[in-house]
């Protein structure tokens, strides 16, 4: 008994390693690919999808949670839904429209263009997996298959269908789940360089509490953040001038914007020119600043003290001695942080370009 169940787990290992080794050689690429579809997609503030029935229901999950918590890194959450959790909704699909909607229902309520559906099926044949990449299709949404077998209905119909050449559930399971180990660590390289900053906002913008919980991450990570604010209420060089010394200054750049009431109790009636939000979308579009956030105080001590950025950059009109009045100065000065001043751009400032612009009307 005894050298059976030796003979056995000798024989299972080595038939998957051998399978493995054999996968490696004709799949690697189409992995590849796979991972930077959902580089892109999650680099550009989309989600991914993933779907499968049984034990790849399990992988499904599995490759969320890797997303969403972490796989081998400390960074912030990615988006990702497993759609093979919630047995409400699953329930009520099989019984209102059959077990063959329960996932295309679901995607599409969520899908979107720039998402991808991650589809597993070890024959490449289960009609409902089949059904959720017809309807992620139709919403624009990217497709990669994991199977097994000859792939199925399921493989051709993917963008990137990734086969196992086996019939043997077990053993194309053991080959799923190491892609899945694989694909996150590829995206977690990708997304989270060791000495870049991290994915952040899609477009950069983000909430203070988002911020503060990024920040706790930085820390670990020795990562140096730099801050800078501002009204930006005509966005021009002089500002970009500043913003990119200041990117230099930190491993991340975070940009707070004054609120449409502070601005307009610090510069008068009239002002801003523009809102908040699209104050923040342009500052968000430029190279420099990773993230963006706003304030409502007229100064931002108070989001400072919740920060705490390693450097406060500002312009050289606040160095001292005869610069202008810092309010932040005891702020940034009682937890360790250190103040630098970067070089204006003469002769450009939003006061001016608004009065060269009146002017010319």
């Amino acid at each position: 008994m005894l050298d059976s169940a030796a003979e056995l787990i000798t024989s299972r290992l080595i038939e998957g390693a051998e399978l493995r080794r054999d996968f490696a050689r004709s799949c690697a690429p189409l992995v590849e690919q796979a991972a930077a579809a959902m580089e892109k997609c999650l680099r550009d503030g989309h989600r991914v999808l993933v779907v499968g029935n049984g034990g790849s229901a399990a992988d499904a999950q599995h490759l969320a949670a890797e997303l969403i918590g972490r796989f081998g890194k400390e960074r912030a959450p990615l988006p990702a839904i497993a759609l093979t959790t919630d047995t409400s909704v699953l329930t009520a699909i099989g019984n209102d429209y059959g077990f063959n909607e329960v996932f295309a229902r679901q995607v599409q309520a969520l899908a979107q263009v720039g998402d991808v559906l991650i589809a597993l099926s070890t024959s490449g044949r289960s009609p409902n997996v089949i059904n959720a990449v017809r309807a992620a299709r139709s919403a624009g949404a990217a497709t990669v298959a994991l199977t097994g077998g000859d792939g199925g209905d399921l493989a051709t119909s993917v963008d990137i269908g990734i086969v196992v050449d086996s019939a043997d559930t077990a053993r194309i399971q053991e080959i799923h789940i190491a892609v899945v180990h694989i694909l996150c660590e590829l995206i977690e390289a990708s997304l989270f360089p060791a000495n870049g900053p991290p994915v952040g906002s899609p477009s950069g913008i983000v909430e203070l509490d988002a911020l503060l919980a990024l920040r706790q991450q930085w820390r670990r990570q020795g990562r140096v953040l730099a801050w800078t604010n501002g009204c930006f209420d005509v966005l021009h060089v002089g500002h970009i001038h500043c913003l990119e010394q200041a990117k230099h200054l930190g491993d991340i750049l975070v940009v707070g914007v004054n609120s449409d009431d502070s601005v307009r109790a610090l510069k008068g009636p009239g002002r801003p020119i523009f809102p908040l939000a699209e104050r923040m979308r342009m500052l968000a579009a430029l190279r420099a600043p990773d993230y963006v956030v706003a304030f409502a105080d007229l100064t931002p001590e108070a989001a400072l003290a919740d920060l705490q950025p390693d450097v406060d950059v500002k312009g050289r009109d606040y160095a001292p001695p005869s610069g202008k009045p810092m309010a932040e100065r005891s702020v940034i000065e009682s937890y360790g942080g250190r103040i630098e001043f970067v070089d204006l751009l003469p002769s450009h400032s939003t006061s001016s370009v608004i009065e060269a612009i009146s002017g010319s009307n």
